[in-house]
């Protein structure tokens, strides 16, 4: 049975890539789903982000004594100015550690 059901999961991964290379696909979306798939990228870095930025070791949501968010807000405010993702990162980072080494 188990053999079944890998073949059968083989078979349909397989086709649902095929699809798309093959001409039985439309080339362009619709513009109705590239409006709805825009906004992806940010609901789903804004889910990974947010949890570990705002939970603690102990699970529970921290406020007061957490480096991580004043980091994460000078990074926000670093992306937002400068549209860099290596310099939103360098400063996130920096930030963090320095808040950690002088006040955390």
């Amino acid at each position: 049975m188990i053999w079944w059901v890998m073949i059968f999961c083989g078979v349909v991964t397989f086709f649902t890539r095929f699809v798309m290379f093959s001409d039985m696909a439309p080339k362009k979306l619709p513009d109705w789903s590239e409006d709805v798939l825009s906004f992806v990228p940010v609901a789903v870095l804004t889910a990974i982000i947010v949890p570990s930025v705002l939970i603690g070791a102990d699970n529970a949501v921290e406020i007061t004594d957490n480096a991580h968010l004043p980091a994460a807000i000078l990074a926000v405010l670093v992306a937002w100015l400068t549209r860099s993702v290596l310099a939103t990162i360098g400063s996130g980072l920096a930030a963090l550690w320095c808040l950690n080494w002088l006040i955390f």
